[in-house]
Protein backbone atom coordinates (compact mmCIF):
# COMPACT_ATOMS: atom_id res chain seq x y z
CA UNK A 1 0.00 0.00 0.00
CA UNK A 2 1.28 3.49 -0.79
CA UNK A 3 2.32 5.49 2.25
CA UNK A 4 0.64 8.66 0.90
CA UNK A 5 -2.87 7.21 1.09
CA UNK A 6 -2.97 7.01 4.91
CA UNK A 7 -2.48 10.79 5.11
CA UNK A 8 -5.97 11.55 3.79
CA UNK A 9 -8.53 12.78 6.31
CA UNK A 10 -11.03 10.05 5.41
CA UNK A 11 -8.43 7.32 5.93
CA UNK A 12 -7.38 8.71 9.32
CA UNK A 13 -10.99 9.08 10.46
CA UNK A 14 -11.84 5.53 9.38
CA UNK A 15 -8.78 4.12 11.14
CA UNK A 16 -9.45 6.05 14.35
CA UNK A 17 -13.19 5.31 14.33
CA UNK A 18 -12.64 1.64 15.27
CA UNK A 19 -11.45 2.88 18.68
CA UNK A 20 -14.85 4.41 19.49
CA UNK A 21 -16.17 1.07 20.75
CA UNK A 22 -13.13 -0.15 22.67
CA UNK A 23 -14.22 1.12 26.10
CA UNK A 24 -17.91 0.36 25.63
CA UNK A 25 -18.08 -2.68 27.90
CA UNK A 26 -19.03 -0.71 31.00
CA UNK A 27 -21.20 1.95 29.39
CA UNK A 28 -24.41 0.21 30.47
CA UNK A 29 -23.41 0.24 34.16
CA UNK A 30 -25.93 3.05 34.63
CA UNK A 31 -28.73 0.52 33.95
CA UNK A 32 -27.68 -2.00 36.62
CA UNK A 33 -30.18 -0.84 39.25
CA UNK A 34 -33.11 -1.33 36.84
CA UNK A 35 -31.70 -4.64 35.64
CA UNK A 36 -31.76 -5.89 39.24
CA UNK A 37 -35.51 -5.26 39.29
CA UNK A 38 -35.91 -7.50 36.23
CA UNK A 39 -33.51 -10.27 37.26
CA UNK A 40 -34.97 -10.71 40.75
CA UNK A 41 -34.09 -14.42 40.74
CA UNK A 42 -30.39 -13.60 40.48
CA UNK A 43 -28.09 -12.08 43.08
CA UNK A 44 -26.96 -8.48 42.90
CA UNK A 45 -23.43 -9.71 42.21
CA UNK A 46 -24.65 -11.81 39.29
CA UNK A 47 -26.41 -8.82 37.73
CA UNK A 48 -23.40 -6.56 38.31
CA UNK A 49 -21.20 -9.16 36.62
CA UNK A 50 -22.99 -8.39 33.35
CA UNK A 51 -21.00 -5.15 33.27
CA UNK A 52 -17.61 -6.81 33.67
CA UNK A 53 -18.31 -10.05 31.74
CA UNK A 54 -16.90 -8.69 28.44
CA UNK A 55 -13.46 -8.30 30.06
CA UNK A 56 -13.14 -12.08 30.27
CA UNK A 57 -13.43 -12.66 26.53
CA UNK A 58 -11.62 -9.43 25.65
CA UNK A 59 -8.44 -10.82 27.24
CA UNK A 60 -8.83 -14.17 25.48
CA UNK A 61 -9.45 -12.74 22.02
CA UNK A 62 -6.81 -10.03 22.37
CA UNK A 63 -4.29 -12.88 22.52
CA UNK A 64 -5.97 -14.75 19.67
CA UNK A 65 -6.17 -11.69 17.39
CA UNK A 66 -2.68 -12.09 15.92
CA UNK A 67 -3.46 -15.64 14.83
CA UNK A 68 -6.87 -14.62 13.49
CA UNK A 69 -5.17 -11.92 11.41
CA UNK A 70 -2.82 -14.47 9.89
CA UNK A 71 -5.75 -16.73 8.97
CA UNK A 72 -8.43 -14.22 7.91
CA UNK A 73 -6.57 -11.00 7.14
CA UNK A 74 -6.47 -7.69 9.02
CA UNK A 75 -9.46 -5.96 7.43
CA UNK A 76 -11.68 -9.02 7.81
CA UNK A 77 -10.80 -9.38 11.50
CA UNK A 78 -11.56 -5.71 12.22
CA UNK A 79 -14.90 -5.78 10.39
CA UNK A 80 -15.85 -9.15 11.90
CA UNK A 81 -14.97 -7.95 15.41
CA UNK A 82 -16.98 -4.74 15.03
CA UNK A 83 -19.97 -6.62 13.60
CA UNK A 84 -19.96 -9.21 16.40
CA UNK A 85 -19.63 -6.44 19.01
CA UNK A 86 -22.45 -4.40 17.50
CA UNK A 87 -24.94 -7.25 17.08
CA UNK A 88 -24.22 -9.03 20.37
CA UNK A 89 -24.18 -5.71 22.21
CA UNK A 90 -27.80 -5.06 21.19
CA UNK A 91 -29.12 -8.58 21.96
CA UNK A 92 -30.34 -7.58 25.49
CA UNK A 93 -32.79 -5.19 23.80
CA UNK A 94 -34.95 -8.14 22.75
CA UNK A 95 -34.67 -10.54 25.69
CA UNK A 96 -34.98 -10.64 29.47
CA UNK A 97 -33.38 -14.07 29.76
CA UNK A 98 -30.36 -13.69 32.05
CA UNK A 99 -28.36 -16.51 30.43
CA UNK A 100 -28.82 -15.10 26.93
CA UNK A 101 -27.90 -11.61 28.13
CA UNK A 102 -24.77 -12.93 29.83
CA UNK A 103 -23.71 -14.89 26.73
CA UNK A 104 -24.29 -11.80 24.58
CA UNK A 105 -21.98 -9.82 26.89
CA UNK A 106 -19.29 -12.49 26.47
CA UNK A 107 -19.75 -12.27 22.69
CA UNK A 108 -19.39 -8.49 22.92
CA UNK A 109 -16.03 -8.94 24.61
CA UNK A 110 -14.95 -11.45 21.97
CA UNK A 111 -15.77 -8.98 19.20
CA UNK A 112 -13.93 -6.12 20.89
CA UNK A 113 -10.96 -8.32 21.73
CA UNK A 114 -10.57 -9.47 18.12
CA UNK A 115 -9.48 -6.03 16.91
CA UNK A 116 -8.49 -4.29 20.17
CA UNK A 117 -4.74 -4.44 19.60
CA UNK A 118 -5.12 -3.67 15.88
CA UNK A 119 -6.52 -0.24 16.74
CA UNK A 120 -3.03 0.57 18.03
CA UNK A 121 -0.70 -1.59 15.92
CA UNK A 122 -2.19 -0.40 12.61
CA UNK A 123 -1.13 3.14 13.50
CA UNK A 124 2.42 1.89 13.91
CA UNK A 125 2.12 0.14 10.53
CA UNK A 126 0.90 3.17 8.57
CA UNK A 127 2.64 6.07 10.29
CA UNK A 128 6.00 7.10 11.67
CA UNK A 129 7.67 10.01 13.43
CA UNK A 130 5.64 12.99 14.64
CA UNK A 131 2.51 11.98 12.72
CA UNK A 132 2.61 8.56 14.36
CA UNK A 133 2.80 10.13 17.82
CA UNK A 134 -0.16 12.38 17.03
CA UNK A 135 -2.20 9.45 15.75
CA UNK A 136 -1.46 7.42 18.90
CA UNK A 137 -2.77 10.34 20.95
CA UNK A 138 -5.84 10.65 18.74
CA UNK A 139 -6.46 6.91 19.06
CA UNK A 140 -6.65 7.13 22.85
CA UNK A 141 -8.77 10.28 22.52
CA UNK A 142 -11.25 8.44 20.29
CA UNK A 143 -11.59 5.75 22.96
CA UNK A 144 -12.50 8.43 25.50
CA UNK A 145 -14.84 10.13 23.02
CA UNK A 146 -16.69 6.88 22.31
CA UNK A 147 -16.99 6.16 26.01
CA UNK A 148 -18.37 9.65 26.71
CA UNK A 149 -20.94 9.50 23.91
CA UNK A 150 -22.14 5.98 24.70
CA UNK A 151 -22.28 6.55 28.46
CA UNK A 152 -24.31 9.74 27.98
CA UNK A 153 -26.75 8.11 25.55
CA UNK A 154 -27.11 5.01 27.73
CA UNK A 155 -27.90 7.14 30.79
CA UNK A 156 -30.66 8.94 28.88
CA UNK A 157 -32.13 5.78 27.37
CA UNK A 158 -32.01 3.86 30.67
CA UNK A 159 -34.58 6.30 32.05
CA UNK A 160 -37.09 4.75 29.63
CA UNK A 161 -35.98 1.13 30.08
CA UNK A 162 -32.74 -0.67 30.89
CA UNK A 163 -33.11 -2.55 27.60
CA UNK A 164 -33.14 0.70 25.65
CA UNK A 165 -29.67 1.48 27.03
CA UNK A 166 -28.24 -1.30 24.85
CA UNK A 167 -29.20 0.59 21.69
CA UNK A 168 -25.89 2.46 22.06
CA UNK A 169 -24.03 -0.56 20.67
CA UNK A 170 -25.57 0.29 17.32
CA UNK A 171 -22.77 2.88 17.17
CA UNK A 172 -20.64 0.02 15.80
CA UNK A 173 -22.27 0.65 12.42
CA UNK A 174 -20.31 3.91 12.06
CA UNK A 175 -16.79 2.39 12.16
CA UNK A 176 -17.98 -0.63 10.13
CA UNK A 177 -19.06 1.63 7.25
CA UNK A 178 -16.01 3.90 7.47
CA UNK A 179 -13.51 1.04 7.69
CA UNK A 180 -15.25 -0.92 4.92
CA UNK A 181 -15.23 1.91 2.38
CA UNK A 182 -12.13 3.95 3.23
CA UNK A 183 -9.59 1.32 4.30
CA UNK A 184 -8.39 -0.99 1.51
CA UNK A 185 -7.19 -4.54 2.06
CA UNK A 186 -4.22 -4.49 4.43
CA UNK A 187 -1.22 -6.78 4.12
CA UNK A 188 0.86 -6.52 7.28
CA UNK A 189 4.00 -8.44 8.19
CA UNK A 190 1.97 -10.87 10.30
CA UNK A 191 -0.25 -12.12 7.49
CA UNK A 192 0.10 -13.66 4.11
CA UNK A 193 3.83 -14.49 4.26
CA UNK A 194 4.28 -18.23 4.35
CA UNK A 195 7.94 -18.12 5.30
CA UNK A 196 7.04 -16.17 8.43
CA UNK A 197 4.35 -18.62 9.53
CA UNK A 198 5.07 -19.89 13.03
CA UNK A 199 8.01 -17.50 13.59
CA UNK A 200 6.28 -14.71 15.50
CA UNK A 201 8.17 -14.24 18.76
CA UNK A 202 8.16 -11.81 21.64
CA UNK A 203 11.17 -10.38 23.43
CA UNK A 204 12.01 -9.55 27.04
CA UNK A 205 10.98 -5.90 26.59
CA UNK A 206 7.44 -7.03 25.73
CA UNK A 207 7.23 -9.03 28.97
CA UNK A 208 8.63 -6.13 31.02
CA UNK A 209 6.16 -3.75 29.37
CA UNK A 210 3.24 -6.07 30.20
CA UNK A 211 4.39 -6.11 33.84
CA UNK A 212 4.65 -2.32 33.74
CA UNK A 213 1.11 -2.04 32.40
CA UNK A 214 -0.11 -4.50 35.03
CA UNK A 215 1.20 -2.56 38.04
CA UNK A 216 0.54 0.89 36.58
CA UNK A 217 -3.13 0.23 35.90
CA UNK A 218 -3.55 -1.69 39.14
CA UNK A 219 -2.60 1.48 41.03
CA UNK A 220 -4.42 3.86 38.67
CA UNK A 221 -7.65 1.90 39.22
CA UNK A 222 -7.25 2.57 42.93
CA UNK A 223 -8.62 6.03 42.20
CA UNK A 224 -11.90 4.65 40.86
CA UNK A 225 -12.38 1.84 43.36
CA UNK A 226 -11.56 3.93 46.45
CA UNK A 227 -12.81 7.39 45.46
CA UNK A 228 -16.32 6.94 46.88
CA UNK A 229 -14.97 5.49 50.14
CA UNK A 230 -12.47 8.35 50.41
CA UNK A 231 -15.20 10.98 50.02
CA UNK A 232 -17.36 9.28 52.66
CA UNK A 233 -14.43 8.97 55.09
CA UNK A 234 -13.54 12.63 54.54
CA UNK A 235 -17.19 13.57 55.09
CA UNK A 236 -17.28 16.12 52.26
CA UNK A 237 -20.48 18.15 52.23
CA UNK A 238 -21.07 17.84 48.47
CA UNK A 239 -20.05 14.20 48.04
CA UNK A 240 -22.56 13.71 45.21
CA UNK A 241 -20.30 15.83 42.95
CA UNK A 242 -17.79 12.97 42.75
CA UNK A 243 -19.59 11.35 39.81
CA UNK A 244 -19.47 14.64 37.90
CA UNK A 245 -15.78 15.07 38.74
CA UNK A 246 -14.95 11.62 37.36
CA UNK A 247 -16.95 12.34 34.21
CA UNK A 248 -15.17 15.66 33.68
CA UNK A 249 -11.86 13.86 34.19
CA UNK A 250 -12.66 11.86 31.05
CA UNK A 251 -12.85 15.14 29.13
CA UNK A 252 -9.48 16.20 30.58
CA UNK A 253 -7.99 12.90 29.39
CA UNK A 254 -9.55 13.41 25.95
CA UNK A 255 -7.95 16.86 25.62
CA UNK A 256 -4.54 15.58 26.75
CA UNK A 257 -4.76 12.64 24.34
CA UNK A 258 -5.70 14.98 21.50
CA UNK A 259 -2.68 17.20 22.25
CA UNK A 260 -0.34 14.27 22.93
CA UNK A 261 1.55 14.58 19.62
CA UNK A 262 2.43 18.20 20.39
CA UNK A 263 3.27 17.54 24.05
CA UNK A 264 5.67 14.67 23.34
CA UNK A 265 7.72 16.92 21.03
CA UNK A 266 8.83 18.78 24.15
CA UNK A 267 8.83 16.03 26.78
CA UNK A 268 10.55 13.53 24.41
CA UNK A 269 12.12 10.51 26.17
CA UNK A 270 11.25 11.99 29.55
CA UNK A 271 7.53 11.55 28.83
CA UNK A 272 7.21 8.35 30.86
CA UNK A 273 8.93 9.60 34.06
CA UNK A 274 6.99 12.87 33.75
CA UNK A 275 3.69 10.98 33.45
CA UNK A 276 4.57 8.88 36.50
CA UNK A 277 5.58 12.00 38.43
CA UNK A 278 2.25 13.64 37.59
CA UNK A 279 0.43 10.51 38.75
CA UNK A 280 2.48 10.41 41.96
CA UNK A 281 1.79 14.07 42.78
CA UNK A 282 -1.91 13.68 41.98
CA UNK A 283 -2.33 10.73 44.36
CA UNK A 284 -0.47 12.58 47.12
CA UNK A 285 -2.87 15.49 46.59
CA UNK A 286 -5.88 13.16 46.59
CA UNK A 287 -4.84 11.55 49.88
CA UNK A 288 -4.55 15.01 51.47
CA UNK A 289 -7.63 16.60 49.88
CA UNK A 290 -9.71 18.58 52.34
CA UNK A 291 -12.54 19.57 50.01
CA UNK A 292 -14.33 18.35 46.91
CA UNK A 293 -12.70 21.15 44.92
CA UNK A 294 -9.15 20.09 45.79
CA UNK A 295 -10.07 16.44 45.17
CA UNK A 296 -11.49 17.31 41.74
CA UNK A 297 -8.31 19.18 40.76
CA UNK A 298 -6.21 16.19 41.85
CA UNK A 299 -8.41 13.78 39.88
CA UNK A 300 -7.98 15.96 36.77
CA UNK A 301 -4.20 15.84 37.29
CA UNK A 302 -4.29 12.04 37.57
CA UNK A 303 -6.25 11.83 34.31
CA UNK A 304 -3.64 13.99 32.58
CA UNK A 305 -0.82 11.75 33.83
CA UNK A 306 -2.56 8.59 32.65
CA UNK A 307 -3.33 10.21 29.28
CA UNK A 308 0.39 10.85 28.72
CA UNK A 309 1.47 7.43 29.93
CA UNK A 310 -0.75 5.22 27.76
CA UNK A 311 0.09 6.29 24.16
CA UNK A 312 3.79 6.73 24.96
CA UNK A 313 4.07 3.28 26.54
CA UNK A 314 2.36 1.54 23.64
CA UNK A 315 4.50 3.52 21.21
CA UNK A 316 7.69 2.23 22.85
CA UNK A 317 6.32 -1.29 23.01
CA UNK A 318 5.65 -1.39 19.27
CA UNK A 319 9.09 -0.01 18.43
CA UNK A 320 10.96 -2.41 20.69
CA UNK A 321 8.95 -5.48 19.63
CA UNK A 322 10.34 -7.84 16.95
CA UNK A 323 9.55 -6.57 13.44
CA UNK A 324 6.76 -9.04 12.71
CA UNK A 325 5.30 -9.13 16.21
CA UNK A 326 4.02 -5.59 16.90
CA UNK A 327 0.38 -6.70 17.07
CA UNK A 328 1.18 -9.63 19.37
CA UNK A 329 3.25 -7.33 21.60
CA UNK A 330 0.36 -4.86 21.85
CA UNK A 331 -1.99 -7.77 22.62
CA UNK A 332 0.22 -8.93 25.48
CA UNK A 333 0.47 -5.35 26.75
CA UNK A 334 -3.32 -5.04 26.76
CA UNK A 335 -3.63 -8.29 28.69
CA UNK A 336 -1.32 -6.69 31.26
CA UNK A 337 -3.66 -3.68 31.42
CA UNK A 338 -6.79 -5.82 31.88
CA UNK A 339 -5.19 -8.06 34.49
CA UNK A 340 -3.97 -5.00 36.39
CA UNK A 341 -7.48 -3.57 36.43
CA UNK A 342 -8.92 -6.91 37.56
CA UNK A 343 -6.42 -7.50 40.38
CA UNK A 344 -6.30 -3.87 41.56
CA UNK A 345 -8.68 -4.34 44.54
CA UNK A 346 -6.75 -7.41 45.72
CA UNK A 347 -3.34 -5.70 45.45
CA UNK A 348 -4.53 -2.63 47.34
CA UNK A 349 -6.17 -4.84 49.98
CA UNK A 350 -2.90 -6.75 50.45
CA UNK A 351 -0.98 -3.48 50.92
CA UNK A 352 -3.54 -2.16 53.40
CA UNK A 353 -3.44 -5.41 55.38
CA UNK A 354 0.37 -5.45 55.42
CA UNK A 355 0.52 -1.93 56.88
CA UNK A 356 -2.63 -2.48 59.00
CA UNK A 357 -4.25 0.65 57.61
CA UNK A 358 -7.58 0.18 55.85
CA UNK A 359 -8.37 3.85 55.14
CA UNK A 360 -8.92 5.01 51.57
CA UNK A 361 -6.57 7.94 52.19
CA UNK A 362 -3.72 5.52 52.98
CA UNK A 363 -4.55 3.54 49.84
CA UNK A 364 -4.26 6.71 47.75
CA UNK A 365 -1.03 7.63 49.52
CA UNK A 366 0.39 4.19 48.71
CA UNK A 367 -0.30 4.76 45.02
CA UNK A 368 1.46 8.10 45.27
CA UNK A 369 4.62 6.49 46.65
CA UNK A 370 4.53 3.73 44.02
CA UNK A 371 4.19 6.15 41.11
CA UNK A 372 6.96 8.36 42.49
CA UNK A 373 9.17 5.27 42.64
CA UNK A 374 8.24 4.43 39.04
CA UNK A 375 9.12 8.00 38.04
CA UNK A 376 12.62 7.65 39.50
CA UNK A 377 13.20 4.24 37.91
CA UNK A 378 12.06 5.31 34.43
CA UNK A 379 14.04 8.56 34.71
CA UNK A 380 17.29 6.61 35.05
CA UNK A 381 16.31 4.43 32.07
CA UNK A 382 14.72 7.25 30.05
CA UNK A 383 17.18 6.99 27.15
CA UNK A 384 16.33 3.30 26.78
CA UNK A 385 12.65 4.30 26.78
CA UNK A 386 13.04 6.65 23.84
CA UNK A 387 10.45 6.69 21.06
CA UNK A 388 12.05 7.12 17.65
CA UNK A 389 11.05 10.29 15.80
CA UNK A 390 11.94 8.88 12.40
Amino acid sequence: MEKTRPRSASFKLALLSISLMLQSGGTIAIAVSKMKETFVDHSATAVESLVTAPNITIMIFVLLSTFLVRSLGTKTVVLLGLTIAGISGMVPMITENYTIVYLSRLALGAGLGMYNSLAVSLIDYFYEGELRNKMLGYQTAFQSLGQMIMTFLASQLAVISWQYAYIVYGLALVPVVLFLFFIPTIHTKTEGDEKDKGTIRINSFTILSALGFFFTFAFIMNLYTKATTFVLEANFSNAEFLGTALSLATIVAFICNFLYGNIVKYTKHYTMPISYLILGISFFLISNSSSMFSLTVAIFLASAGAALYTPYSFGILMQKAPRNAANLAVSIGMVGVNLGVFFSPYIMSAISNFFTNQSAAFSMLSSGYVFTGFALITFFFSKQLRVSEN
